[in-house]
């Protein structure tokens, strides 16, 4: 019993071994809160990346596709039967873009074009939850291009209601007394925009009835170039960049007739199928199965892969990086454990005369390496649960944190236009505490063992003659 009573008393009375408790608390809390935030941005950036693609996606090594599509929808659906929720016929291909900005400026840009059929894509993946309109209202996924549209001039819907000064009329008047295409084309949003520093909205080059040219290869032995005109319909906004900024959808029978891989009627070629499995059913399994029955069937020619497997990389790269910065702040909680370590053989040192008369009263080995080990258990706890409160508290309120920082300095500590993301993301991982505050206590502990160990082999005799 002594041994928890002098194991209070010293926790009461040395305010040095505060020190120690902060140092844990500190890096505790470091810890759980990036942890959270990395794996709330590896989880919305998981969700993005899968809405974008579907479960699996089988595609061919040529870019002009293959024409029995519709027979290797039979094989999935044999080989898959239930597990296959819906397919999606795509045909992708690399191209440029023609537009105009408001001083009648000709802009090209690389993108990719991607021909799909709205209805089907729409069943495969979160594609639809991505379009919206102008005004960044969702709507339904389509090419269709109203009447009124086709009519009138291009923008001339638009243009009534543009004000002089706005820069959009500029471009509407530009277009106007043109005929739109009754092509329509659903346009990645940064391709759309410019986005202006310090601005809080979106100037759109390309607004709603704008007529943009679309440049692609045809197939052949020799390449050729098609263009097409196409009218914007809708935006699709992502909130990655890297598809925000390149992504250009059309009807897929346009595209086909256009690059002379189809008669424009339904009859055509395509390169991609991309497949929607039902919930809990393993992709990987299906990717492999697939690929067997599909290389059986034409050899080297299928690729099929599942949507992890299409961005290993950038997977790869966000959980190298969780690891890294894992191991980095795991050192401030070691650095803790050291002084932990110090502040123990200072304690020994001064409680030299004490322990010899506990010593002297009967006090066993044990006993007063008990007394140590407990000492540094009890800090360990007790900095490891303030630790976990403060770093979920911080977690909990950290977009109200960041606005008070950005209102103190006038800075965006965390800007949505770099990460595009509305706000921080965040995702607290009950393991992950549990292994961080599990693993800062082992480090306490554990630095309290050597002076624990030097206080009890003391002699009682010895420890009491230079008193």
């Amino acid at each position: 019993m002594y041994k928890y009573l002098l194991c209070w008393r010293y926790l009461k009375t040395r305010y040095i071994a505060l020190a120690s408790v902060i140092s844990v608390m500190l890096g505790v809390a470091t810890m759980i809160v990036v942890n959270s935030v990395m794996a709330g941005f590896a989880h919305t950036m998981r969700d993005r990346l899968h809405g974008i693609l579907a479960d699996v996606v089988v595609e061919s090594y040529d870019l002009d596709g293959f024409w029995d599509w519709r027979d290797v929808q039979s094989i999935i659906q044999k080989e898959c039967g239930d597990l296959v929720e819906a397919t999606a016929p795509t045909m992708e291909t690399f191209g440029l873009l023609k537009m105009y900005l408001p001083d009648g400026q000709a802009v090209t840009r690389q993108v990719m074009v991607i021909g799909i059929r709205p209805e089907d894509r729409a069943k495969t993946g979160d594609f639809s939850e991505f379009i919206q309109d102008d005004a960044g209202k969702p709507i339904k996924p389509g090419f269709e291009v109203p009447k009124n549209w086709q009519t009138n001039s291009p923008a001339g819907h638009l243009l009534k209601d543009t004000p002089k000064d706005d820069p959009l009329h500029d471009i509407l008047k530009q277009q106007a007394g043109e005929q739109v295409p009754d092509r329509g084309a659903i346009v990645g949003y940064a391709l759309a925009t410019i986005h202006r520093p310090g601005s809080s909205t979106d100037d759109f080059i390309a607004p709603p009835g704008s007529r943009i040219g679309l440049a692609f290869p045809k197939s052949g032995r020799k390449p050729e170039a098609a263009y097409d005109d196409y009218t914007v319909v809708g935006y699709f906004k992502s909130g990655m960049s890297e598809y925000d900024s390149m992504h250009v959808y059309v009807p897929l029978e346009r595209l086909q007739y256009m690059r002379m891989l189809g008669d424009g009627l339904g009859a055509g070629a395509v390169n991609q199928i991309q497949i929607q499995v039902k919930p809990g059913v393993n992709i990987n399994e299906i990717a492999g199965r697939l690929q067997r029955v599909l290389d059986s069937r034409r050899p080297m020619y299928f690729r099929v892969a599942t949507w992890e497997q299409k961005q290993g990389p950038l997977l790869e790269a966000v959980k190298i990086e969780q690891f890294i910065l894992n191991v980095l702040l795991f050192l401030i909680i070691a650095v803790a454990g050291f002084g932990i370590l110090a502040i123990f053989s200072m304690i020994v040192v001064e409680k030299t005369r004490d322990i010899g008369v506990l010593k002297a009263l009967g006090a066993s080995t044990s006993g007063v390496r008990g007394i140590f080990l407990s000492y540094g258990l009890a800090l360990s706890i007790v900095g490891c649960g303030a630790g976990m409160i403060e770093g979920l508290l911080i977690v909990h309120y950290l977009n109200d944190i960041e606005n008070v920082i950005n209102s103190l300095t006038g800075t965006r500590v965390f800007n949505p236009d770099i990460y595009y993301f509305s706000e921080i993301p965040t995702l607290v991982e009950p393991w992950t505490v549990a292994g961080i505050v599990l693993g800062a206590i082992a480090i306490a502990v554990t630095a309290s063992v050597w002076p624990a160990q030097r206080a009890s082999k003391l002699h009682p005799v010895q420890a009491l003659r230079f008193e």
